[in-house]
């Protein structure tokens, strides 16, 4: 069956009935199975699996075991599996890991500019007001409020543009967070990766279930698609197509809403055979052909692109002038009030993504189209299936995986231990052989065999009755194999190659040579990670757009809201309140950081450490970067400390220059005191003279000069004792002063400390 016998998809919404649904569910379905290309690459997946987990296929080795068409038996030796490919997974498995999976969400709504340069402007005119307060209270107006240190509307508008965040950012982040903790996302990208390593394949499935969004890995072997030669994942493609057998119980667990008793009740007696499920044990050594087997139900989940007819309305608005445009459904017709505001109305075709489920091959249920249809708002016809995935390597050719690289190395490698086996089992070391009758007369081979092997001397009697001896009679045979120190050397060249193909060198792998410096090595393997970079790149472009698609999926099946609690991946706890219509209405962006480059940034700033505590770093500031898997987040905390630690040295500097002019000013005022204190000690020298000339009897002239020196002296007297009166007030002024300077400074410093020491 081709593509001629899929129902006509551009149809109107009316003609797409019950019948039409299941007709299209059953053409994509018989699309998929009628090939028998689909089927042996199900088959060629599921070997790949086998040599993953060294299962051995005879027909693998049938040119070694059977040179000549037949098998020997009673061979010393065995073929076995000696993994090279399964360490070689494992590592990279582990690597992954290992890697954050940073992500970042953005708001793309049209308005996202204009909502910043609107709370910008609220933000600067919030600084103006409080610098008009500001100098308010420098006039001597109580305002009830410390206006000290406003940054001004230029460093506002800087700080805007760095640590501006719409709140819808916010919002969108925390449901990633949230979606990540319910459906144990971490582990099963793990999964995914695994599938990815061995079959080159990884495919997900993504939507909404129990008014929850789900995120599934699914298995290789279940997954059927068709996409454009130049698309790369399953989302953009035509269709898509689940195959699983399950039990009835899982069945009713996922679609009891949708059954009705009687086909819950046929649902105990499936339908298939054995055979419709042999691909999932074909070519594996480990059959099972058990009898509940046959209760397993075969259920099908089909996504296609149809088609729909919708229409786009624009009309004048009669409150603003501008031209509007909305999108109508198939059959609006205008109203007369719209035509007269100039009102037109044009119909197009674009896609839709429906679905349906075929159960047991006989029922059908939830055949629609799906609610949340991920369009582009460029181009409605865009739209994505459920269904996402991509494979490793098949532009212009089949597709290849790390697996399938190493199966030839793999099979060499066990066919060169399968002989290096049989040749140490025909090695039997140097051996000397001697005639029989060389036992000396009276011996038995017991005493002969012990003196040969205690002393090391084989006594032998060459006069012995009847017996004609020579040194003939004895030699020594080499029946060691060569052959085997040329097979271990064999085996290292494949060891070497394969690592060589796969990108995991064997420094990578933790095996360091006993001559290698530590440079060399960390080139080795910053060379070999180079060759894997483009698996993980490829990889983590599936992971972008799954998570896009988690977070779309989140605005149905929160239409009502939601309310919840997730730990944050540092331990912390963080709530969960989504408004549903904000939710709806917001463009969200996924932006998923280069991992690979993230955590060479991360071991090298990991790396400084040691530096860091030498040069005064805070053991918590080092104790939170060990700890984060975020570069991102460690250059934040590392530029908090930054500032924390700015703060703290200009406190401490200010301090130190306040007290150097509080010294110089104290010095000012201790000269004064001094000169204030000679001062007085040359007023008591005039007083002296003051008493001793009115003691003695001197002329009238002489009496107005005293009276003139008194006066003098009494006027010199009282500036002194103002003079000092005002240095005491100033003295004691500055007392105070310090003392507010000092619980400024102080309060400064224990300011900057708890920022330095704050967790971040």
């Amino acid at each position: 069956m081709g593509y001629d016998k899929i129902p006509r998809q551009k149809l109107s919404i009316t003609k797409k009935n019950k019948k039409w649904g299941e007709e299209c569910v059953e053409a994509f379905i018989d699309l998929s199975s009628s090939g028998s290309s689909h089927s042996k690459q199900k088959d060629d997946l599921k070997i790949l699996y086998d040599y993953y987990n060294g299962v051995i296929d005879e027909a693998d080795y049938n040119y070694v075991l059977k040179p000549y068409g037949k098998s020997r038996k009673n061979f010393p030796s065995e073929m076995r599996n000696y993994p090279i490919i399964k360490p070689i997974i494992d590592l990279l498995l582990g690597e992954k890991s290992k890697r954050p999976l940073n992500y970042t969400v953005t708001v793309q709504n049209s308005d996202a500019i204009t909502m910043k340069e609107q709370q910008k402007s609220e933000a600067i005119a919030q600084n103006l007001r409080q610098k008009f307060l500001q100098e308010v209270q420098a006039q001597g107006v109580d305002i009830g409020a410390n206006m000290d240190e406003i940054p001004t509307p230029q460093h506002i508008a800087e700080m805007f543009e760095v640590n501006y965040i719409d709140s819808r950012a916010v919002l969108g982040q925390q449901a990633m967070n949230y979606i990540f903790q319910e459906q144990e996302v971490y582990d099963k990208v793990q999964k995914a990766w695994f599938h990815y390593l061995v079959t080159g394949e990884a495919y997900t499935h993504r939507g909404v279930r129990n008014s929850e969004p789900f995120y599934e890995i699914l298995n290789p072997l279940d997954v059927d698609y068709d996409l454009d030669p130049d698309l790369e994942f399953v989302e953009d493609g035509d269709w898509a197509l689940v195959r699983k057998y399950v039990h009835a119980s899982t069945v009713i667990d996922a679609y009891y809403e949708s059954l009705t008793e009687q086909q819950i009740l046929e649902l105990e007696e499936p339908r298939h055979s054995e055979s419709d499920i042999s691909f999932l044990y074909a070519n594996s050594a480990n059959k099972d052909t058990n009898a509940f087997r046959n209760r397993l139900v075969e259920v099908v989940n089909v996504y296609w692109k149809s088609r729909k007819r919708i229409g786009f309305l624009s009309y004048i608005d009669p409150a603003t002038g501008d031209v509007e445009e909305i999108e109508v459904e198939d059959g609006f017709k205008m109203p007369a009030e719209l035509k007269e505001l100039g009102g037109n109305l044009e119909f197009k075709w674009v896609n839709e993504v429906w679905e349906g489920t075929r159960i047991d091959g006989r029922f059908y249920v939830n055949i629609n189209p799906i609610l949340n249809q991920r369009m582009s708002l460029e181009n409605p016809s865009k739209c994505k299936l459920p269904i996402n995935g991509r494979r490793y390597s098949d532009t212009n050719s089949k597709n290849i995986s790390l697996v399938k690289l190493g199966i030839p190395y793999q099979l060499n490698y066990n066919i060169y231990k399968y002989r290096l086996e049989l040749a140490i089992a025909r090695s039997k070391d140097i051996i000397a052989q001697f005639d029989i009758n060389m036992i000396p007369k009276k011996w038995d081979m017991d005493k002969f065999m012990y003196y040969v092997e205690g002393t090391g001397i084989a006594w032998v009697d060459y006069n012995k009755e009847g017996i004609q001896l020579n040194p003939q009679h004895q030699s020594v045979m080499d029946m060691s194999i060569k052959t085997i120190s040329q097979y271990i050397t064999l085996l290292d060249s494949i060891l070497v190659e394969w690592e060589k193909i796969s990108g995991v060198s064997r420094q990578r792998q933790g095996e360091i040579g006993a001559y290698e410096g530590k440079e060399s090595s960390q080139q080795a393997i910053l060379q070999s990670s180079h060759i894997t970079e483009d698996l993980f790149r490829k990889f983590e472009r599936m992971e972008q757009r799954d998570f896009q698609a988690l977070l779309d999926y989140s605005k149905e099946a929160w239409l009502t809201g939601k309310r919840g609690m997730f730990v944050l991946p540092d331990g912390t706890t963080d709530f969960l309140d989504i408004n549903s219509l904000e939710h709806m209405e917001s463009n969200y962006g996924i932006f998923v950081s280069d991992a690979g480059k993230d955590q060479e940034k991360l071991q090298n700033i990991k790396g400084l450490t040691q530096a860091m505590m030498q040069n005064g770093a805070k053991p918590g500031d080092i104790a939170e970067m060990l700890d984060s898997d975020s570069f991102t987040q460690i250059k934040k905390n590392l530029k908090i400390a930054d500032k924390a630690n700015a703060e703290l040295e200009q406190a401490q500097q200010e301090a130190q220059q306040q007290m150097q002019q509080q010294q110089l000013e104290a010095q000012q005022m201790q000269l004064e005191a001094e000169n204030i204190e000679r001062e007085k000690d040359r007023q008591k020298d005039i007083e002296i003279a003051l008493i001793g000339a009115e003691s003695k009897d001197q002329t009238d002239v002489n009496s107005l000069n005293l009276e003139k020196m008194v006066q003098d002296f009494e006027l010199r007297k009282r500036e002194l004792e103002l003079k000092e009166q005002e240095l005491q007030l100033k003295m004691q002024g500055e007392l105070d002063s310090n003392a507010i300077k000092r619980e400024d400074i102080q309060s400064k410093k224990e300011i900057a400390k708890q920022n330095a020491n704050k967790p971040r």
